[in-house]
């Protein structure tokens, strides 16, 4: 798959905006299908795209491609937005939409709603594609380049977390001190850790190879921060899993648990199938 070549350099607007939107996409939408999505479920998708999804060029056409290691993720989301099909590999699956009314649709999912630069980037280069297809002025599209800043109201960053974040336990030699940390990896993420990181007012970020970054938080209320949003925003693929034992180990902390023999062992259970989870 490859890009669409331009000289004019895509021009993004860094004032944010803080709302989702997906009245454009919902209308459509239920234009075709006659029913409307879950704006909560719509939420959680556009933040697990922008983590693991590519708005791609495939010859002259736009497609969608999303890749993951669990298959089940991928075809609920096809049977939910009901366009689409999932191909499997050795290793990992991913979701292709290549039909053009449904790309649309995506474009229209995405428009407005999305937090990362380059993600921004590969819409622009939908928008250029489709338009030098469509010269019909009511047909053309136009690509909002103001990124939305991040929420803690919203579902995206579940979605985000679901593709991208990892929850990490480290038990000490000593086996009397546990550490907790809340990790997200994304390439070119700087930028957008900034704004995390300002969110929960705590957190490190380290530049990686390759152009990638991480973000880390350890601090236990930052952390409590973190656990009411997915208690309240829930993950969707098994990282859920390790998100609720890492909880159980975090409130075991929370009562010293681990200063007794009985609770490091318990914690220690917990945390190998926290690893196994995150997988």
């Amino acid at each position: 798959m490859s890009g669409i070549s331009s000289n004019e350099p895509l021009v993004v607007n860094l004032s944010s905006s803080q709302a989702l939107s997906f009245n454009k996409f919902n209308t459509l939408y239920n234009n075709k299908y006659n029913t409307t999505l879950d704006p909560n479920w719509l939420g959680w998708f556009v933040g697990f795209a922008e983590g693991d999804g590519y708005l791609g060029i495939n010859g002259d056409i736009p497609v969608f491609v999303l890749t993951q290691k669990e298959s089940k993720i991928l075809y609920e989301i096809r049977d939910t937005l009901k366009f689409g099909y999932v191909k499997e590999f050795e290793g990992f699956s991913r979701y292709i939409v290549r039909e053009q009314s449904s790309v649309l649709l995506l474009f229209h999912l995405f428009n407005g709603n999305l937090h990362l630069l380059h993600r921004i980037g590969q819409l622009v280069a939908w928008e250029k594609l489709w338009n030098s297809k469509n010269k019909n002025v009511d047909n053309q599209l136009k690509a909002i380049t103001k990124l939305v800043q991040l929420s803690l109201n919203n579902s995206w960053f579940s979605g985000f977390v679901d593709a991208e974040g990892c929850f990490n336990v480290y038990v000490a030699k000593n086996n009397k001190d546990v550490s907790l940390r809340f990790i997200v990896d994304q390439k070119e993420g700087a930028l957008f850790f900034n704004g995390l990181k300002h969110i929960l007012n705590y957190g490190s970020i380290n530049n990686r190879k390759n152009n990638n970054s991480r973000y880390a938080v350890s601090n236990l209320n930052s952390l409590g921060i973190i656990i009411n949003y997915f208690n309240k925003f829930t993950l969707r693929t098994k990282k859920r899993l390790a998100f609720v034992k890492w909880v159980n180990i975090y409130n075991c902390v929370l009562n010293k648990e681990q200063k007794s023999p009985e609770g490091i062992a318990k914690i220690k259970i917990l945390s190998k199938l926290v690893n196994k989870d995150n997988d």
